[in-house]
């Protein structure tokens, strides 16, 4: 099975832009741009903007709070093979963790606040112990593909007797 979380993230990245195209349109509009009346019932421009300044940042913190990760994964080889990184402008490293499926030793999820946030760990048999991958945030992937990582993995861990 293959799991590629491009659209998503180029339709998060779409939206992200509109929004950002809409908010200073907006704002140049109700700063810039004076109104002979109040706009609603009494309301200034500049409160109007303020208003609208705080909601694009709250908007942008729950966009940053989400935490999305572009996500590849595949299990079709001998090996699995999960391709991350974050579309973020200041985090772009890319990241790639593969695992021959006869060294596969399980895996852990962390859920944050209802599942808005939640990531996956991948366990790994070395010789000297169990080694545990870093976190990766899975929260782009909809409820299929989540359904289907997951029933993957959990096939995998059965037949290993884990």
């Amino acid at each position: 099975m293959i799991i590629d979380t491009k659209r998503t993230i180029l339709r998060q990245n779409l939206s992200n832009f509109i929004a950002t195209i809409v908010f200073v349109l907006l704002m140049v509009l109700l700063l810039f741009i004076p109104f002979s009346d109040n706009l609603i019932s009494g309301l200034d421009n500049k409160l109007l903007a303020i208003f609208m300044g705080i909601s694009y940042v709250i908007y942008a913190f729950y966009k940053s709070f989400r935490n999305f990760n572009y996500i590849y994964f595949n299990d079709e080889s001998d090996k699995i093979v999960l391709r991350y990184f974050s579309p973020n402008i200041f985090t772009s490293k890319k990241n790639s963790i593969e695992i021959p499926k006869r060294e596969f030793a399980g895996y852990e999820l962390q859920s944050f606040f209802l599942r808005y946030r939640e990531k996956i760990i991948l366990h790994r048999r070395m010789p000297k112990g169990i080694a545990r991958y870093p976190a990766v945030s899975i929260t782009a992937l909809s409820m299929t593909e989540r359904h289907e990582m997951l029933l993957s993995l959990e096939k995998l861990k059965k037949q290993k007797g884990l």
